[in-house]
């Protein structure tokens, strides 16, 4: 990586680093570029159990990674829902949340270090506060080689209860109170378009998770299946022709007026209601999008609480983060040999 940089600097074509491929921005999209591959950097190479940390290098898939650790009764939580196969490396770059953020929050919370390739070909070590300058950042500083992740004991035990509701409000006014439950592991959302997609009646919808048996259902068997439905969502409405994802990060107070324009508008969403980033399914070039990014803005919310930008969002950010970009690039990557083009 360390030479394909330099020679990426002086011929002048870009790199663009890449993991598993699931991300839904264009942030692994090349454009005349060299793609760096990362699915030969899969080593775990130290595991240290006292201190509940482990060095990985950034091709390692996450499910892969959990299994390993499964021995030791550790696990890293952040779960995003394409788990199955994304890297460590992308989950580090797009500053993953997923389906148990509520509880665990995101990937920048379980990074201790990362170490890069810069665009000056150099290998630099980021820790402590530097670390914020490749967690969410989708390689533009450099490419991801390695990282130590703090990791967490595996729960014993799971519950979950799921609250079907006619009334949106109703639904929202329970937030804020299963929220104060300390073993609180997970809430998602499904509106009604949505729902129906899994076989569930038409409802504004709760799932919410436990690690403790506070939830109403507690046979695995069933869990299991309530969440399979959850996570074949995604799959599903592509199938229905909805194959656009979106990921808006709402406030609790915008939540209510969001949601029930996308539900007027039969747009299906489902997402991590206990965080505020929810996934509106959309058509190929729906003119609704640009209207749900300006009802975002307005509600001084994100357009992508998850996904990231890359190429698809990069003319919806602001001034602001256009001007940290250039910061970030003439400090780590000044000949813009990593991805070129993204974000900005």
């Amino acid at each position: 990586v360390v030479r394909l940089a330099q020679w990426a600097a002086e011929t002048g074509i870009d790199l663009v680093p890449r993991g598993a491929g699931t991300g839904l921005c264009g942030g692994a999209t090349p454009q005349n570029s060299v793609v760096v591959d990362s699915a030969r950097l899969r080593e775990i190479d130290v595991l240290n159990i006292q201190s509940k940390q482990v060095v990985v290098e950034s091709g390692v898939p996450l499910d892969q990674l959990n299994l390993n650790l499964r021995s030791a009764g550790l696990f890293l939580p952040v779960i995003p829902g394409s788990h199955r196969s994304a890297t460590i490396g992308g989950m580090i770059a797009t500053n993953a949340a997923g389906l148990h953020a509520v509880r665990y929050g995101r990937m920048a919370d379980w990074v201790e270090d990362v170490v890069i390739v810069n665009g000056k070909g150099q290998v630099q070590c980021l820790s402590g506060s530097a670390r914020s300058n490749s967690t969410g950042w989708e390689g533009i500083t450099g490419m991801i080689v390695q990282a130590t992740l703090r990791l967490t004991e595996r729960p014993g035990n799971r519950s979950l209860t799921l609250l079907p509701l006619e009334n949106l409000r109703e639904l929202l006014d329970q937030i804020d109170s299963l929220k104060t439950n300390p073993a609180l592991s997970a809430m998602e959302y499904i509106n009604p378009n949505a729902a129906v997609k899994v076989g569930w009646a038409a409802k504004h919808t709760l799932l919410v998770e436990y690690h403790s048996a506070d939830g109403e259902i507690k046979d695995p068997e069933e869990m299991a299946i309530i969440w399979g439905a959850r996570e074949s969502l995604s799959a599903r409405l592509t199938q229905a022709g909805y194959p656009i994802s979106e990921d808006p990060q709402i406030p609790p107070e915008a939540q209510e007026n969001i949601l029930s324009w996308l539900t007027a508008q039969n747009i299906p969403v489902f997402g991590h209601i206990g965080v505020g980033i929810l996934h509106p399914r959309f058509l190929p070039d729906d003119p609704r999008i640009p209207q749900l990014y300006r009802r975002v803005f307005a509600a001084r919310g994100r357009i992508s609480g998850e996904h990231g930008i890359g190429l698809k969002k990069r003319q919806w950010i602001s001034d602001e983060m256009k001007a940290e970009v250039q910061i970030l690039k003439k400090r780590f990557d000044p000949d813009c040999v990593f991805n070129r083009g993204k974000l900005c």
